[in-house]
């Protein structure tokens, strides 16, 4: 008896991992509508004085390969061991009819919460960025 406990408790984990392990073969895999690239920034404007808790904003200008690229996200990279933050554009599959690079903005917002003096680092280049000094009071 205690043999076909066991023995039933074993079918039972079998046929429950049999169930939970298939995976549909008939997934198809999505296709992506967009693809991401790095955009260099060629301008920041912005305070570089500011307070605790007060919200900064900066004007990031950057080129886009063409007219349809736009703004996806700001990407934290190193440089010779400097954080840099990388602009990150996003262009459709599809062909663009629009073959001409745009220059394009977007506002980076910040809220400081401590004192002090701190750098907003843009990747101008594959080897160069652009820097901002914020002296938060």
């Amino acid at each position: 008896m205690k043999n076909f406990k066991l023995q039933s408790i074993a079918l039972i984990m079998l046929f429950v991992t049999v169930l939970t392990s298939c995976s549909s073969d008939n997934d198809a895999p999505e296709d992506p509508k967009v693809v991401y690239k790095t955009a260099y920034a060629t301008s920041v404007v912005g305070p570089t004085t500011g307070k605790v808790g007060q919200e900064l904003s900066y004007d990031i200008e950057f080129t886009s390969e063409n007219g349809c690229g736009e703004f996806h996200q700001l990407v934290e990279v190193e440089y010779n061991k400097v954080l840099v933050y990388q602009v990150e554009a996003q262009y459709p599959i599809a062909t663009c009819a629009k073959t001409t690079p745009e220059r394009r903005v977007t506002v980076y917002k910040i809220t400081p919460q401590t004192k002090g003096t701190f750098y907003l680092r843009l990747a101008k280049s594959e080897t160069e960025y652009i820097s901002t000094t914020v002296v938060i009071e």
